[in-house]
């Protein structure tokens, strides 16, 4: 029996078949190739030792790009969180998962610092843990295989046709799974990953788009919305070819306005669908298909195929009916972790995830979002889960309850100011100010046995001043 490949072996021959091509490149002119990539993971193992559980503070920057995809080609497990998450939130993961090192966006270790425990028992196939939540630096991981990531990276390139020639320009952060899924599905074909520090409301951004001859841009639907209103022309830079966008259900008007643009400039605008638990990419909506389908999720991506499921467990054939998505795939997640035990865990999932979304799929086979089973929201591209504000909520010593859309977190309170619990939560959870809005009521609505009636939070806000 051939002996098993560790963890950062199939990386890192992907990475070393691009030699000395650039890897990625940063607003300052930093290039990193992807041969100096693998001398960075063969520096991280001198400096660590063999197989250690890492995290990565990730930024967007050359030096952060290139340290990801080097831990991502080493023996170790890495976890990817933002650079400016709240310490407590730090602290807390730090406490939980133990790690053995963590590592700063320009590659510095800080092993043996007094708040580094180290010690976690690894299983041999793990490679990445993700959060779940976004910004939330929720404990709650998802657990995956190098394999995996392959897998999605894989059939991203294949269904968006990648090659050594694109140059994406990059706004979305590492330890979004968006954001980790272009870099990854780039890295594969040998591209120049060109990521930028800067926002679309910025000049800066428009600059590099441009004098970085950038052939594609990946957004959430709050940038498509913001571009619409700065205007489309700006887009209308020769090399962009490709528009790609997920992070959430852009609005069908939208999406249509894209769809027609992108027609009559010879340009693709691709959405997709997505979860972090399915390694992320799950479908995509082919462009000849947008402007019929607007607000569609499309169809599975290679390699991935989708079943309805009925509430009694059945499988949902007839066109036009909703069902909870269960997904089989070979990027779907090992399982989730919760604390540092869970790490030595093995699959738990075999390949299928059940997505919490419901959909139905027309006569052309092509899906659509048609709610959602559980406390889950977009917030800008960043999922939240409400649980965990919840959480710290009742932490602040504040009763409450957050709820909400898309792009809209609200939260009812009971006790205390508005304005000083919403900026608390701002400070937790580095959440956009405009996506957070706080009322007080004098009583959450609750049923006679004091269970909370979620239902009647949409008429309690509105009665509320």
């Amino acid at each position: 029996m051939p002996m098993a490949m560790n963890a950062g072996s199939i990386w890192a021959d992907v990475l070393a078949r691009h030699g000395d091509r650039p890897a990625v490149r940063d607003d300052d002119g930093t290039t990193i190739s992807f041969a100096q990539i693998l001398e960075i993971a063969a520096d991280f193992t001198r400096q660590l030792g063999p197989r250690r559980l890492i995290f990565l503070r990730t930024a967007s920057s050359a030096a952060s790009v290139a340290a990801w995809l080097a831990l991502l080609a080493s023996d170790h497990a890495v976890l990817a969180i933002e650079h400016d998450l709240a310490p407590e939130r730090l602290a807390a993961l730090v406490g939980l998962y133990r790690p053995d090192a963590i590592i700063d966006p320009q590659g510095a270790t800080t092993p043996g610092r007094s708040d580094i425990l180290g010690g976690t028992t690894l299983h041999p196939d793990l490679a990445v843990l993700l959060s779940t939540s976004g910004s939330t630096g929720s404990p709650k991981l998802a657990r995956f295989t190098a394999a995996a990531l392959l897998a999605n990276a894989a059939a991203i390139a294949d269904y968006l046709g990648l090659g050594p020639y694109e140059r994406p320009f990059l706004a979305l952060p590492t330890s979004y799974s968006y954001g980790m899924s272009i870099i990854n599905s780039h890295a594969l074909v040998g591209a120049c990953i060109e990521v930028t520090a800067h926002g679309v409301m910025q000049a800066e951004f428009w600059d590099g788009l441009s004098s970085r001859a950038a052939t594609s841009l990946a957004g959430v639907p709050f940038h498509y919305d913001a571009i619409r209103r700065l205007g489309m022309d700006r887009l209308a830079t020769p090399t962009l070819t490709t528009l790609t966008q997920a992070g959430g259900k852009l609005p069908a008007p939208v999406a249509a306005r894209y769809a027609e643009w992108a027609a009559a400039n010879g340009r693709r605008f691709i959405t997709m669908y997505g979860q972090t638990e399915a390694g992320p990419r799950l479908t995509w909506l082919p462009p000849e298909h947008l402007a019929s389908h607007a607000g569609a999720i499309g169809l599975p991506i290679p390699g991935v195929s989708i079943d309805l499921i009925a509430a009694d467990g059945g499988v949902i054939t007839a066109p036009g009916v909703a069902g909870e998505m269960r997904c089989s795939s070979p990027a779907v997640m090992m399982g989730y972790a919760h604390d540092a035990a869970d790490l030595a865990r093995g699959d738990d999932l075999g390949g299928v995830l059940m997505t919490g979304d419901l959909a139905s799929r027309d006569t052309d086979g092509i899906l659509s979002i048609t709610g959602r089973a559980s406390r889950m929201i977009k917030l800008f591209g960043t999922r939240v889960n409400l649980d965990d504000i919840d959480a710290q909520l009742a932490r602040m010593d504040v009763p409450g309850v957050a709820f909400g859309q898309d792009d809209q977190m609200r939260i009812l309170i009971e006790a205390g100011d508005p304005e000083t619990v919403r900026a608390a939560l701002i400070a937790a959870f580095s959440f956009p100010p405009r996506g957070l809005l706080v009322k007080a009521v004098a009583s959450l609505p609750r049923a006679a046995s004091g269970k909370l009636l979620y239902g009647a939070l949409g008429d309690a806000w509105e009665a509320a001043t």
